[in-house]
């Protein structure tokens, strides 16, 4: 996990959750009562110290992870937007596109 010294330590532990979790669903109830804080409280923290909201984020941390996946496996990406945990390879596809501006057939053809 990448610690980053200007996050507060529940915001550090909630983003490093997040990295560790990656597969599975992540919701702000979950990390709230991971650092022992209210959901409201641990949502707007996080914001104001990430500058993203917790989804955006899993979001990001999730298609940051597939693009080192599909740079260094083989894995279709059927497997990687199962591995990623999400719903389907559309919603991958379309969310990959909207961080990074290209399909992932896109990305992994620019290698």
């Amino acid at each position: 996990c990448r610690t980053n010294p200007k996050l507060s330590p529940a915001v550090q532990k909630c983003c490093d959750y997040i990295e560790m979790n990656l597969a599975e669903k992540i919701r702000a109830a979950d990390l709230a009562a991971l650092v022992g804080y209210g959901e409201y409280y641990i949502t707007r923290k996080f914001k104001e110290e990430t500058g993203f909201f917790i989804n955006d984020y899993v979001k990001f941390a999730k298609i940051e992870r597939a693009k080192v996946l599909l740079q260094n496996t083989q894995m279709s990406v059927q497997e990687i937007s199962e591995q990623l945990g999400f719903t389907t390879r559309s919603y991958f596809a379309r969310s990959f596109r909207e961080v990074t501006g290209m399909s992932p057939t896109e990305f992994r053809e620019k290698r």
